[in-house]
């Protein structure tokens, strides 16, 4: 870890992302009450579905850039290297940066994908299990209030 106090910008794009990532969350727990087949025949529930994947996979990357390039200087070398990094540098458990590098290139598929081409199922399945999420949000506060960023936080 790099001795430098934590930047107040960086810190504060970290926690919007952290906001980003829970209120997307909030918007995917109400849409898996959704049956498999009332999710694949609704285009406007998808979209927002395929919308809120990305957009909360993308505010994890941010997290894991911004934490990168503060533990190691540099930002990593992809998406999933952010992730895998982060389990490295112990940021994350090895299980949610093993998921979270996943998460990034389903992210990938998402935002690259459109059309009949994407698996309904495969987001239909993903919806239905969100916890890495929910860990990484966890994972990711309790790094912060270890090196006392969230105390600078609370003090401006």
């Amino acid at each position: 870890m790099t001795d430098d106090v934590f930047p107040a910008d960086r810190l504060n794009r970290i926690l919007v992302a952290v906001e980003t990532i829970e209120e997307s969350l909030g918007t995917l727990a109400r849409k898996q009450q959704l049956t498999r087949e009332e999710y694949k025949h609704d285009p406007d529930t998808q979209d927002i579905v395929e919308r809120r994947f990305v957009k909360m996979t993308e505010a994890a990357i941010d997290i894991g850039e911004e934490l990168v390039k503060h533990e190691r200087g540099q930002p990593p070398q992809s998406n999933p290297a952010s992730m895998r990094a982060l389990g490295e540098i112990g940021i994350l458990s090895p299980k949610t940066a093993g998921q979270m590098a996943q998460g990034a290139r389903f992210r990938n598929v998402l935002a690259h994908t459109y059309g009949r081409i994407i698996d309904h199922d495969v987001v239909y399945n993903a919806l239905q299990d969100l916890e890495r999420y929910r860990t990484f949000v966890v994972e990711i506060r309790e790094y912060l209030d270890s090196i006392g960023a969230l105390d600078v936080d609370e003090q401006t």
